[in-house]
């Protein structure tokens, strides 16, 4: 049995201390904040692959639906233009969406957006053992920039909607990897999803703690405690150090000394840019997140619709994701620090450091390390983490 810190409980924290404790280890967790949840506080967040949780519920306890109920988000989303022009995305539905496309800009608009989903499926099939952490997998090497892919389509507002999924990301679409077409193919192919996060949250946390994981909350960290290259606990804003035998640090990587992140701090280096708060950089949203109260309706805490608006405005600016209200828009403005810092000018979804670091004891897991943010993304980042781990 190994003594497991994990700072951070959020949904990589939450998932990792799970997982951990479930394999034997004596884990304690440590939250800046006085309750766990991190940025799944934060209004709707809709995500792809769900099979990731219900990985992690199946292996732990009771399936994942027999806990929350876990839907489809449909339409999937609406994408609103500058024009005036709008098209509803049908979830999971090819030909819905092709259907949609074409009535809305003309046909053979479907098809060119096929022709990006194709790319994407195989983009995917190089990229899967890579981004599920499978011992071996390497890169795929560069195949052009996202921007090359829009280019050969005819439609310029389907050429905006796939450079946005550059832009949301914090990139730069014409030096983003043109495998960012797994996006849209993942979407599209296994569905957009929605669940009571708040829900998530307690079973993930009431779950560890059943296994025995303990919750220290309102305790900020410092960091990691070395002794030399070997991690020996987490130094507290107090002073004290909570000894550990392995630290899994959800936080963001850039809040580590250089000598602790080991090549991915000379990259850092050159591109810095701010970090959000470690207790709300675990998932894919921007914590930028307001009320707009539309003309004589005052602001009221009504849920908003799982389907994000996504809104692109005239000339090449980022596009803006609202999820709508009655009273208003809970309001995202795309890209960035939501996602964590890219590293060059290259999306930071390929280029997050490594789960294991140079220094033996220390894991990263979150938004902030491979394979990347989003919900299913972050839960993977703690997966791979356990795995590493292992056993008591």
């Amino acid at each position: 049995m190994a003594r497991v810190a994990v700072v951070g409980a959020g949904l990589a924290g939450l998932c990792s201390a799970l997982a951990l404790a479930d394999f034997g280890h004596d884990v304690t967790v440590l939250e800046s904040g006085p309750a766990p949840g991190g940025q799944l506080a934060y209004g709707p967040q809709p995500f792809t692959l769900p099979a990731v949780l219900r990985d992690l519920f199946r292996k732990t306890g009771r399936p994942l639906e027999r806990e929350l109920d876990v839907v489809p988000v449909d339409p999937a989303a609406r994408w609103v233009f500058a024009d005036g022009s709008e098209v509803t995305v049908p979830n999971a539905s090819p030909s819905g969406a092709r259907r949609a496309l074409d009535q809305a800009f003309g046909a053979g608009a479907g098809a060119q957006w096929d022709a990006v989903v194709a790319h994407g499926d195989r983009s995917w099939r190089e990229l899967r053992p890579l981004v599920l952490g499978h011992a071996g997998a390497k890169p795929a090497p560069p195949g052009g920039t996202l921007r090359d892919v829009a280019a050969s389509l005819r439609e310029p507002r389907l050429r905006a909607v796939l450079e946005s999924y550059a832009t949301r990301y914090g990139a730069d679409p014409a030096t983003a990897p043109a495998a960012l077409t797994v996006l849209p193919y993942l979407e599209q192919t296994f569905g957009v999803w929605t669940a009571d996060l708040g829900r998530l949250v307690d079973v993930l946390a009431g779950r560890a703690a059943e296994r025995g994981a303990a919750f220290r909350y309102d305790e900020p960290v410092v960091g990691p405690a070395l002794d030399g290259k070997r991690v020996v606990g987490v130094t507290l804003t107090s002073g004290e150090t909570a000894d550990a035998d392995a630290v899994v640090w959800t936080a963001p990587p850039g809040r580590l000394a250089d000598d602790r992140r080991g090549v991915f701090s000379r990259v850092r280096a050159r591109t810095a840019r701010p970090e959000p708060p470690a207790d709300m950089a675990d998932v894919d949203v921007d914590v930028d997140v307001i009320v707009i109260p539309r003309a004589g309706r005052p602001a009221a805490p009504t849920a908003p619709s799982a389907t994000p608006s996504v809104r692109f405005p005239a000339g090449s600016g980022p596009a803006t994701i609202t999820y709508d209200t009655p009273e208003g828009r809970v309001r995202r403005v795309a890209p960035d620090a939501a996602h964590g810092a890219a590293a060059g000018r290259v999306t930071a979804i390929f280029r997050r450091p490594a789960n294991v670091t140079r220094v033996r004891g220390l894991y990263l897991a979150g938004a902030g390390a491979h394979p990347g943010p989003g919900i299913p993304l972050v839960a993977q980042s703690a997966a791979i983490v356990a795995d590493h781990i292992g056993r008591a």
